[in-house]
C-alpha cells in the first residue's frame, strides 16, 4: 500500500511540474493579458507593464505608457516600480524632469533594499539633484549599493577608489 501512495504521490508532484514548467513567465506574456491583470490590481502585472514599457523590452519603448503604469505600480509600494519612476522624472522621460520627486522616490525604494536606487541616490547627493548636495550621504549610499554586490557600484567605487 506504500508504493501506492507513493506512485499517487510521484504523479501529482509531476503534473504541477509540468503545469509550472509550461506556464509563460510575466515577461514572455502578452502585453494585452497583463494589462487586463494589472487593472485588476495585480501589482506583479502592473510593475511588469511599468519595465517592459520603460526598457521596451517585449513591447515597444513608451515612456507616456511607462510613466502610467510606473505610477500605478509605484502607488502600490512596489519598490523596483519606485525605481524605474524615479529614473522617468531624473531623465524627464514620459513627464516633466524633476529631480525632488527622483530623490523621494529613490529614497523610498532604497529603503525597502532596491540596490539601484541606492545607487543613484549616491548621484543624487553627489550632484545635489532634487536634494542638498551631501557627500557623506553620497558615499553611504554608493558603499550600501557596492556591499550588496551591485556591479555598477562596485565599479564606481573601484573607479574613484572610495575606501570604506
Amino acid at each position: 500500500m506504500p508504493q501506492s501512495t507513493f506512485g499517487k504521490a510521484f504523479i501529482i508532484i509531476s503534473c504541477l511540474l509540468l503545469v509550472v514548467a509550461c506556464k509563460k513567465t510575466l515577461l514572455e506574456r502578452d502585453v494585452e493579458d497583463l494589462e487586463d491583470e494589472a487593472l485588476t490590481g495585480d501589482v506583479a502585472a502592473t510593475h511588469t507593464l511599468c519595465y517592459r514599457y520603460s526598457n521596451g523590452l517585449n513591447a515597444e519603448l513608451d515612456d507616456k505608457k511607462a510613466f502610467e503604469w510606473c505610477s500605478r505600480a509605484s502607488a502600490q509600494q512596489e519598490p523596483k516600480s519606485m525605481t524605474l519612476l524615479a529614473d522617468l522624472y531624473y531623465q524627464g522621460r514620459g513627464t516633466e524632469q524633476d529631480y525632488h520627486k527622483a530623490a523621494k522616490l529613490y529614497y523610498f525604494a532604497a529603503q525597502r533594499g532596491v540596490e539601484k536606487a541606492m545607487f543613484m541616490l549616491y548621484h543624487v547627493y553627489h550632484n545635489g539633484f532634487g536634494t542638498a548636495k551631501d557627500e557623506s550621504e553620497a558615499k553611504y549610499y554608493l558603499n550600501r549599493a557596492a556591499s550588496r554586490n551591485y556591479t555598477p557600484a562596485i565599479e564606481l567605487k573601484q573607479q574613484l577608489l572610495i575606501n570604506e
